[in-house]
């Protein structure tokens, strides 16, 4: 028993006592603080192997050395039995704003879907493709679009949730820092599609815009990044690549980091062509992401329209998206780490239906008589991408030929009730585009199909093919034409979680 004297002391025996409790509670808090310092650790270990970041000031979105080596030509990976697995290449897109006046709220939410199908149908999953790779979506949602991300979650997107990587503060230059909140179609906030750079746990990332779909697999390409340049199989997938200047096949890097396509519908022929930011296959590479962000921190861009404006006054600049994603990629990829990265058929993949050749808007100037009707892209006997045959095509961005989901069937010279939804004849062919926006409504009609066949619940037919409106090419998806004439996807939530499930095959 612990008694107090007249001054506050203790007795000896008390004394003798506190000590003992003091110990007692020394010992106690140093087991503590172990036990503290043991759980952050295996938490740091966890979060290495399996997380995916959502921190915006964390610029890794994960690092799981495990799953696929880094820096390592790679055909396949093993699990723990020995046995061979497929390759898993991440397909991502971002979500940078919920709202889109070019797409309704269901006509975005149905896009997400049916590019996840064309994914899983060009995939392993689906045997009649062909194709030996595995796949795993993503979502790169900046901090503004965290709301609505969950729509993309409930379709099997793995969500990574990101602040832009650069704050517009951040930028040194003058000019950039000024204007490039103005920029098509989101300003610096367009910059977070570079985080497709950090997602580390897969050898190949294929980052898109949401108004894309897949037609074919594209294991020629991952073939050729990923099996050495001097193989025999190496070699077999490098001539099956089909290159926007077919001259330069035997020039290709020996190791691959990127494929990429350019706007060459807006240039001016003999000007800098930029890239086509809705499109683009890499390897995740962290040096790569933190270049771009010191490029865009300096800030080195020259405004206006000469030989010597944009990024680093190359000649990068002048177009739409050039202080963004169409521009900073191209000068990357030509100035600041050239020959690393291949320019495909542009006609093939990223397929837009365009008009690439000089005798129209944009970007014309009637002066230049001489430059009426060539190529923009300098050379002689272009593709028309206008005409590709579509059983060329590898996949396709909704952009020229207008998006499906707007039920854009209308000619220039009709009575149109959507407000610019017609096909502009100036830049596309109207009965191309027919095809093309047929192409997305075959492959969302095979998915209500398989839908039915697995829940039995008619009404994702009955009630999402019930429109009119030129059924031939929009299979009951549309009942006028214009962005209120869509009818969405019938399927119930209970369906779709279904169809992610049993459908698309997602394990986790």
């Amino acid at each position: 028993m612990v008694t107090f004297n007249r001054r506050g002391g203790t007795s000896s025996g008390g004394e003798r006592q506190l000590f003992s409790i003091q110990k007692i509670f020394i010992i106690l808090a140093v087991i503590l603080v172990s036990l503290f310092l043991c759980a952050l650790r295996l938490r740091s270990s966890l979060a290495e192997q399996y997380s995916v970041s959502s921190n915006p000031k964390d610029n890794s979105v994960s690092s799981n050395p495990k799953a696929i080596p880094k820096n390592k030509i790679v055909t396949s990976t093993r699990n723990s039995s020995g046995d061979s697995e497929p390759i898993q290449v991440a397909y991502a897109i971002s979500l940078i704003k919920c709202s889109d006046k070019q797409s309704s709220t269901s006509g975005l939410i149905d896009a997400a879907t049916v590019l996840r199908h064309s994914v899983h149908q060009t995939s392993m999953r689906n045997p009649s493709s062909g194709s030996k790779y595995d796949y795993k979506m993503y979502a790169i949602v900046h901090k503004k679009a965290e709301s609505c991300s969950h729509l993309l979650g409930d379709l099997g997107y793995h969500i990574i949730v990101k602040d832009s990587p650069v704050q517009t503060s951040e930028i040194r230059g003058d000019y950039l820092r000024k204007h490039v909140h103005k920029e098509w179609c989101c300003g610096a906030d367009e910059f977070v599609k570079l985080f497709a750079y950090t997602i580390h746990d897969h050898p190949i990332v294929v980052h898109t815009d949401i108004d894309f779909m897949y037609v074919k697999p594209m294991d020629d390409l991952f073939d050729a990044m990923l099996l050495p340049h001097d193989s025999d199989e190496g070699k077999a997938a490098r001539d099956k690549v089909e290159l926007e200047y077919p001259d330069k096949q035997q020039s290709m890097p020996e190791d691959i980091q990127a494929y990429l396509t350019r706007d060459y519908h807006q240039v001016i022929p003999g000007r800098k062509a930029a890239f086509q930011a809705g499109f683009i296959v890499l390897k995740p590479n962290q040096k790569v992401f933190d270049e771009y962000l010191e490029i865009i921190r300096e800030g080195n861009y020259v405004e206006g329209f000469s030989r010597e404006n944009g990024w680093g006054g190359k000649g990068y600049g002048g177009v739409v998206g050039s202080m963004a994603m169409q521009g900073l990629p191209a000068y990357y990829y030509d100035e600041v780490a050239p020959n690393t990265s291949v320019e495909l058929n542009g006609c093939r993949y990223n397929h837009m239906g365009a008009n690439i050749f000089y005798d129209n808007v944009p970007n014309f100037i009637r002066k230049y008589k001489d430059l009426h009707g060539k190529c923009r892209r300098n050379v002689e006997g272009c593709e028309d991408c206008r005409k590709t045959d579509m059983s060329l095509i590898k996949n396709i961005h909704f952009t020229n030929c207008r998006k499906p989901w707007n039920c854009a069937g209308c000619k220039e010279d009709e009575q149109c009730t959507g407000k610019n939804d017609h096909i502009d004849p100036r830049t596309a062919d109207y009965d191309h585009c027919m095809q093309v926006a047929k192409t997305w409504h075959e492959m969302r009609n095979d998915l209500e199909q398989q839908i039915v066949a697995l829940t039995g619940n008619d009404k994702v037919l009955s009630e999402g093919q019930k429109g009119s409106y030129k059924k031939d090419v929009f299979m009951g998806h549309c009942d006028a034409d214009g962005q209120s004439g869509y009818v969405p996807i019938a399927a119930s939530k209970e369906n779709m979680a279904v169809t992610v499930t049993k459908i698309w095959k997602e394990t986790k």
